[in-house]
């Protein structure tokens, strides 16, 4: 926890995002541009090993710079409505009074069963971080956010750790993850090996990495219990407590209100049977032979932002109405709610621009044709190491899984016969190196979204989260040595 004694500028995300752009784009002068050739396959464009070539240059220069973060919205449109009917709907939630009513109830029952309140962060990293490791939770998790926030409030932590159990728990999943289809299985779809084999070593690293975050959040805990002072969000959760009238007994919950909880429990509920419904609907057919999908005449995949984001809004008109809200109470708290997001919308335009600078300056393909040449002339426990600082770089420009597998996969998978190591060890690398730093990364629109809920400035979530990741790293390298042995 202390091993950071250096004092960070305290400069708010924007700030940092417009100096990270300004490095991009200097970047896009000096990098030669190059490109791999790519193929459509499965829907997707895959490259094409061995066919990098130099393309013209296209230095951005301050036109284009000034454009990015518009068409970083047109790209982020679908997460910017996301979050904007989330806010809208919670507020709305939060109009009826049933989620300062429920948190008290919850506090309550803390207070008389202390011994439960012992498993609030466990539990809750658990079932984050199981999500993640199985069908790839991300974006999903921000529902939970102002959700949690408050509960955390209640039981005397902070808006970190309300903020850290659905987004750490989640990220630590993701990142050593043993069924998420989003890196694993389409990882290993490329390198053509056998889905999800290797389960059993993943495992264990799920299960080491998951305790290892379990540990840091209830030191961190143990520590604000003390002395709140320290906490990460001290001065936003004294006003936030005020705000939520956490200081005062007020009336127990009504009728209403539980009808509200209800709706939104339900809701959750619905959500998971919506992302998992392939998994589920094939585990109903292979239990009892029924075909629900052609039963039901429902679409193939599970739900994505889309369809969660249309499940939350008819949440909010259900809940408006068993709250007994009037409509002018409803569009009222909704669009309050949405103003409350803006900030964060405008903030994941400009992270966007950082990678559109970069693709358009045509410098991912020459920095990973660097790269993997260098890995090429080193042993293969190194080489292997050196695949998954690779993929940490790529990272920073195009946090999406499934969008750095089809980039590196290919050629780091035929990269592997040549250099000693198993393609499931490559896999491996890929899928840890990828993701760890998504939880600091401000290209990645889940990162600025959540910490945005907290109103956590950029640098302190660094600072505070720097040794956790440098342990995930640590345990990484070290989860790397023994398939080189095993030959797995």
């Amino acid at each position: 926890m202390k091993l950071l004694k250096f004092k960070l500028p305290q400069f708010n995300t924007l700030t940092i995002i417009f100096s990270i752009i300004l490095l991009v784009t200097a970047m896009t002068w000096i990098v030669p541009s190059g490109a791999y050739d790519r193929v459509p396959t499965d829907g997707r464009e895959v490259v094409v090993p061995g066919t990098y070539h130099a393309v013209a240059a296209n230095p951005q220069g301050v036109f284009d710079v000034l454009k990015a973060p518009i068409t970083g919205f047109e790209n982020t449109a679908l997460v910017i409505a996301f979050l904007l009917i989330i806010g809208g709907v919670l507020a709305v939630i939060e109009k009826t009074g049933a989620i300062t009513a429920g948190i008290k109830e919850a506090s309550h029952f803390f207070g008389r069963k202390p011994q439960f309140k012992f498993l609030f962060i466990p539990m809750g990293i658990l079932i984050f971080s199981l999500c993640g490791a199985t069908f790839g939770m991300c974006e999903e998790n921000l529902i939970f956010i102002p959700i949690l926030i408050p509960l955390a409030l209640s039981l005397g932590y902070d808006s970190a750790i309300g903020t850290a159990i659905p987004f750490v728990g989640a990220g630590v999943g993701f990142a050593a993850a043993f069924t998420n289809p989003f890196t694993v299985g389409i990882a290993q779809g490329i390198a053509q090996v056998p889905l999800y084999s290797g389960l059993g070593y993943r495992l264990i690293i799920w299960s080491v990495c998951t305790l290892v975050v379990i540990a840091f959040l209830m030191l961190y805990a143990r520590k604000i219990t003390k002395d709140p002072t320290k906490s990460l969000t001290y001065e936003y959760d004294q006003a936030k407590r005020k705000e939520l009238g956490m200081q005062s007994e007020g009336q127990k919950i009504t009728t209403r209100q539980k009808w509200v909880l209800l709706a939104f429990g339900l809701g959750m509920i619905g959500l998971v049977c919506g992302v998992l419904k392939p998994q589920l609907c094939d585990f109903i057919k292979g239990f009892t032979g029924l075909d629900l999908m052609s039963l039901l005449k429902l679409e193939e995949g599970g739900w994505y932002i889309t369809e969660i984001a249309a499940l939350f809004l008819g949440l909010g008109f259900v809940s408006a109405i068993l709250g007994g809200l009037s409509m002018g109470e409803f569009t009222d708290s909704f669009f309050d709610g949405v103003r409350g997001m803006a900030s964060i919308a405008i903030t994941l335009c400009f992270a966007q621009a950082i990678v559109l600078i970069a693709q358009n300056g045509q410098i991912l393909d020459t920095l990973l044709n660097f790269m993997s040449k260098g890995i090429s002339k080193l042993h293969p426990i190194f080489a292997s190491w050196a695949a998954m600082l690779l993929q940490t770089i790529i990272d920073f420009f195009i946090p999406s899984g499934s969008s750095k597998a089809v980039l590196t996969m290919p050629i780091l998978a035929p990269l592997a016969d040549l250099i000693g190591i198993t393609r499931q060890t490559m896999v491996l690398a890929f899928q840890l190196g990828g993701s760890w730093l998504n939880m600091i990364f401000p290209t990645d629109p889940v990162t600025i979204a959540a910490i945005g809920f907290a109103n956590i400035a950029f640098s302190k979530w660094l600072k505070w989260l720097a040794p956790l990741l440098i342990v995930m790293y640590l345990l990484s390298f070290a989860a790397l040595i023994p398939p080189y042995f095993m030959k797995w």
